[in-house]
């Protein structure tokens, strides 16, 4: 099966967002805390996956998920803590691309043809 549009422009914004952890691990004033961390490890798992979700493996799609719903409660929480640190409009745009890539990923049918086909199984004789 052809790859679908609608999960190229989802791998597309998956690739976005390993890119943003770097850049915003990378953001002046850089110290060492638990963003730092989160967003410096999660920047090659987010590359990874894009590989694997643009393959058709389903594990990918699922993991891609649960990790874009943390973020989304994530950003939640920065929203809260950090009233005035001037990053609501990153929030606000990280939220829409996570809603995009989900949207992408679960709900047009030939997305969701496409992580259905066969995958091959090793028997063992």
């Amino acid at each position: 099966m052809p790859l679908p549009n609608s999960v190229r422009i989802a791998v597309a914004g998956i690739v976005i967002h390993a890119i943003d952890h770097l850049v915003v691990a990378a953001w002046p004033p850089f110290s060492w805390n638990v963003g730092t961390v989160y967003h410096l490890t999660h920047a090659p798992i987010y590359a990874a996956l894009a590989y694997f979700v643009l393959r058709g493996d389903r594990w990918a799609r699922g993991v891609i998920t649960f990790l874009l719903a943390g973020q989304i409660i994530g950003r939640a929480v920065v929203w809260v803590l950090f009233p005035s640190s001037g990053a609501h409009a990153a929030l606000l745009a990280g939220w829409a691309l996570s809603a995009i890539i989900l949207t992408l990923l679960w709900i047009p049918v030939e997305a969701r043809t496409y992580f259905r086909k066969k995958q091959p199984v090793a028997h063992a004789d």
